[in-house]
């Protein structure tokens, strides 16, 4: 398929999808009672427990930090009660964690936050980027993955950590997404299109256009220092599920060694163990595992009482998060696994729960 026609197909389902969370967020507001683990929000310090990246209703401007503490305790919309109840945003996409600082991705509000993670104190505010997703550094720089609109190539932004500076930007495919570096190169998962851009971070060139799969997201390096990237898989020419997911291998020399066909589509998250031998990925609210080396991946986590999958997180212990954005049409919950895939424990969190930020103390 070429650029154009998957272009075509499949930039009018993430227009849809947007309209569609405006429409559910103007449909029902309804509230939640909170559930036994949760507080009333409280001014306080942030020491050891996971952030939990609460999205939003599109055009609504309800995005929100909330915070699992190891307690067991939420505290939720946790940015706004530690700055003068001030809006975090409009679709909070991701949280990146360096040092004491912490950098919030605000997607629809062109913005990235930048705060004492200690604290949640805002210490600064990057403004000039365009539909921000991921973010991630390596040495006194910062790199940002930019969709930059639904019909214009995506970009990287290069930021200054000292002083917050925007230096360049350098254009890549389509919906710039997940990032990753590895001997001393940017990968960037292109996931309106189905390649992966590579840029050498001494010269800041994009030295390699790389074809892996329809749609591709989250990036994870194994213990063999080879790269997975999971691909959500396209759709046909009635909108309709191409099921043809995949994850997709490249070696250490950049070469595509190994495609295993998931026979769905999948979300664009993916995460991996301690030890980065078994991946994790979902569709719907079903997990599936794929252990590095094996042919095929198993069912490992079905949750029947759950509306919909949303995001996902292992924390340094082995415990699998899994946020349940409940249809964007009440607050979200996150869900506590074992190793084994024995259901833990529920939180109740913001709204459209899409991601987790485990901080040790």
């Amino acid at each position: 398929m070429t650029q154009a026609k998957y272009l075509f197909n499949s930039l009018p389902l993430y227009i849809l999808f947007f309209a569609t969370l405006f429409f559910v967020s103007c449909t029902d507001d309804s509230e939640v009672v909170p559930n036994d683990n949760a507080t009333e929000n409280t001014i306080g310090s942030f020491s050891s427990g996971i952030f939990v990246v609460n999205e939003g209703n599109f055009g609504a401007a309800d995005g929100s930090i909330s915070f699992i503490d190891s307690e067991g305790i939420v505290q939720n919309d946790v940015f706004s009660e530690n700055n003068a109840l001030l809006p975090l945003g409009d679709v909070v996409q991701s949280m990146y964690l360096r040092d004491t600082l912490a950098f919030i991705l605000v997607n629809n509000s062109n913005k990235v936050e930048v705060v004492d993670v200690d604290e949640m104190k805002l210490l600064h505010t990057i403004s000039g980027v365009s539909l921000p997703r991921y973010m991630i550094t390596e040495g006194d720089y910062g790199y940002i993955s930019e969709w930059v609109s639904f019909t214009d190539p995506g970009r990287i932004s290069i930021l200054d950590l000292k002083t917050y500076e925007v230096l360049d930007t350098v254009a890549v495919g389509f919906g710039a997404e997940a990032l990753a570096i590895r001997d001393n190169k940017l990968y960037v998962s292109n996931n309106f299109g189905s390649t992966l851009s590579v840029m050498d971070l001494s010269t800041r060139e994009i030295i390699q256009t790389i074809t892996v799969g329809p749609s591709p997201a989250a990036m994870i390096i194994d213990q063999n220092d080879h790269l997975w990237v999971v691909c959500s898989g396209g759709y046909n020419e009635d909108y309709s599920t191409a099921n043809n997911g995949s994850l997709v291998q490249l070696d250490t020399n950049d070469e595509v060694v190994q495609e295993i066909a998931l026979g769905m589509n999948v979300s664009g998250k993916m995460v991996a163990n301690a030890d980065l031998s078994i991946l994790y990925f979902y569709s719907g609210t079903t997990v599936y595992s794929y252990s590095i080396g094996d042919e095929t991946y198993d069912t490992f986590i079905e949750n029947t009482s759950a509306i919909s999958f949303y995001g996902i997180g292992i924390a340094p212990d082995g415990d699998m998060y899994i946020g349940d954005s409940k249809g964007f049409l009440s607050l979200g919950s996150v869900y506590v696994y074992d190793e084994m895939g024995r259901e833990k424990d529920e939180f109740q969190v913001g709204r459209g729960p899409n991601g987790f930020v485990f901080k040790p103390e």
